[in-house]
């Protein structure tokens, strides 16, 4: 009853959490706010919220987006956040616009916080908030002694499983006809790599309701169940310890699938004898969580997927073994973490041809997490404390039907790295053991609808 007891642990962690959205500190925001403004005090900086319809791309609760929740912890629709540093045309300045109230369309979302409410400092956190409406007469005032708007120019084309970014243009040639918008990304990503231990707290949550549901994977998986009844359960499990989301698509690839990377169709049946690779993390407070493990589906490795499986172990060890500031998750030589796994693999196993099985390893060794799955970060870049980065080596042989990866989220410390979803078992012995004595969900089977490819 292993599974059993580690999921009701988690439970009771979480039982006396208060749910979406835990926010940090209002503090918190204040300080980035402040930060933020002083780096740019010749300017007026601008962000603007999510729209509604735009917040609800992945058919989920309304979802802020990133840089704006970042620096405001605010999750309603159609804010605008304007920030004066202080400077020669005057003293530090930060105001929230929200939209005023709409009865009628309150009917159908729920009531909104409105400009003029009184609790509006206290729940927002800033001292000044106004309404929508009075937008261009303070920015056209604070242009006045700041010539220049900063403010984030879409990027285009957005990367792997981060959400959209309008295009703002339009409605800044509006509010500042003739200035020069200049892009605040930058800051803001450098602001986001290293994270407090506010944010490492949420992020240990998402860790632990996504180990949660891989533990409950386990119990699920056996022959004749889809793949998309895995992801449901694990689904199940993360919103019900407080995710209101997964963090990306979830990847449940068996069989050959196993050697897609991002597979995410999840319609194939398991069959005994497989290997299904579980890439799933849910997003707790906005914040996300990716953890991947290689399960055997009748609960047994064959000779050959114990093989395979242990190499790509050995080489997340090897990296992890090596992990701590001033080293880097990708690019070449002594301090890469990627080199040091492609020499792990090019020296241990072969393919069935007989071949160096470094040509397997097919994408990057890891990447930051924390507010996106793919938070801003380079893998060239030397690691610092405070970074939360993945690590995620592994091997993909197509002619086998074969692959197998292992990924667990990292701490970057002062004297090296924690691992944030170590609760999640990875020894192969260890898998087998518990897949073989726990209870298993019966197939069900025939309730799948989708067919088997």
């Amino acid at each position: 009853m292993v599974f059993t007891r580690r999921v009701a642990a988690l439970t009771l962690l979480f039982a006396a959490a208060s749910w979406a959205l835990e926010r940090e500190p209002l503090d918190a925001y204040r300080q980035r706010r402040q930060a933020l403004a002083a780096r740019h005090a010749d300017g007026v900086v601008l962000l603007f919220a999510y729209a509604e319809q735009e917040g609800q791309f992945t058919r989920s609760p309304f979802r802020q987006e990133n840089n704006f929740y970042y620096l405001s912890g605010w999750n309603e629709p159609g804010a605008v956040l304007c920030l004066l540093g202080k400077g020669q045309a005057g003293p530090y300045r930060e105001v929230l616009f929200v939209p005023g109230r709409d009865p009628s369309h309150e009917a159908w979302t729920g009531r909104r916080l409105g400009p003029d409410d009184p609790q509006a400092a206290d729940e927002t956190g800033f001292s000044e908030v106004r309404d929508l409406q009075e937008l261009p007469q303070v920015v056209s005032a604070a242009l006045e002694g700041r010539p220049r708007v900063y403010t984030l120019l879409r990027r285009d084309p957005p990367g792997y499983e981060q959400p959209p970014e309008p295009d703002r243009g339009a409605r800044l040639e509006q509010l500042a006809p003739r200035y020069p918008k200049v892009n605040i990304r930058e800051s803001l990503d450098s602001m986001r790599r290293i994270k407090t231990e506010n944010e490492v707290r949420l992020l240990r949550k998402a860790a632990a309701a996504s180990v949660a549901a891989h533990h409950a994977a386990w119990t699920r998986i056996a022959p004749g169940v889809y793949e998309y009844q895995i992801a449901a359960t694990m689904l199940g499990v993360m919103m019900d310890l407080g995710c209101l989301r997964a963090a990306y698509t979830p990847i449940i690839g068996s069989g050959g699938n196993s050697t897609v990377l991002h597979y995410s169709r999840a319609t194939r049946r398991l069959h005994s004898g497989d290997l299904v690779v579980i890439d799933v993390g849910g997003e707790y407070s906005h914040y996300a969580a990716d953890i991947t493990r290689t399960v055997p589906v009748n609960g047994s490795f064959t000779p050959r997927q114990r093989e395979i499986y242990e190499i790509v172990l050995g080489a997340q060890r090897a990296a992890l073994d090596a992990v701590r500031p001033g080293m880097l998750l990708g690019g070449h030589g002594d301090k890469s973490l990627a080199e040091i796994v492609r020499a792990y693999f090019n020296s241990h196993g072969s393919d069935s041809g007989g071949q160096p099985l470094g040509r397997y390893f097919s994408h990057g060794l890891g990447h930051h997490v924390g507010l996106e799955v793919h938070d801003p970060g380079d893998a060239g870049e030397p690691l610092q404390p405070g970074m939360v980065v993945t690590i995620e080596p592994g091997l993909y042989l197509p002619q086998e039907d074969l692959g197998v990866r292992i990924e667990d989220m990292v701490l970057i410390t002062e004297g090296g790295a924690e691992v944030l979803s170590k609760d999640l078992p990875k020894e192969p012995d260890e898998i087998e053991r518990l897949m073989q004595t726990e209870p298993r969900a019966s197939s069900s089977g025939d309730r799948g609808f989708l067919d088997s490819r």
